[in-house]
């Protein structure tokens, strides 16, 4: 893909909104964007191991998903090349492990950008540094926001539960 190619597939990127009509600083965006190919079936990130990079969902579909304790996986969203589709975005914060895996369901084609090169941009352009940090903060917080609703209708469900079965018995 050339670099115009790259450009307007950022355009489309919630996270570069704020710099989607800015053509200096999505040039220097596109710049850092490497290229990545997966088949059908290949886990591109693993749940649980350090990366450095954020996908563009270019072509394809992925299955984003986490395992239960008992090891047993279950897909949170499922992601598609025709929707804002990218992940990974945790990575170019910290150097944490990632907290889900992401698996290719056919065959797919990644924009990539990574932590360093990303790092390099923002002390090179503060503005476009703190631009897209703070989209990654808003994207963080409302993820946020959500599984804290999760949290609050599993626990009425599960209050729920324990009120119709008769409480807990005594030990």
């Amino acid at each position: 893909m050339d670099e115009q190619g790259v450009i307007e597939k950022l355009r489309k990127i919630e996270l570069f909104d704020a710099v989607k009509d800015d053509e200096e600083r999505l040039t220097k965006l596109a710049r850092i964007v490497t290229w990545q190919q997966c088949k059908a079936g290949v886990e591109v990130i693993s749940e649980g191991v350090e990366g450095n990079e954020l996908y563009i969902l270019h072509k394809g579909m992925v299955n984003i998903h986490k395992r239960t304790l008992e090891q047993e996986p279950y897909t949170i969203v499922t992601l598609r090349d025709d929707e804002d589709g990218f992940f990974g975005e945790l990575a170019l914060m910290d150097k944490e492990v990632r907290s889900a895996s992401v698996t290719a369901e056919t065959d797919c084609e990644f924009l990539v950008i990574h932590r360093d090169n990303f790092i390099q941009l923002g002390e090179e352009d503060p503005m476009l540094g703190l631009l897209v940090t703070r989209a990654i903060a808003k994207e963080l917080s409302k993820r946020l926001r959500k599984a804290n609703q999760d949290m609050v209708l599993l626990f009425e469900a599960l209050v729920g539960q324990v009120a119709e079965s008769g409480g807990l018995e005594a030990g």
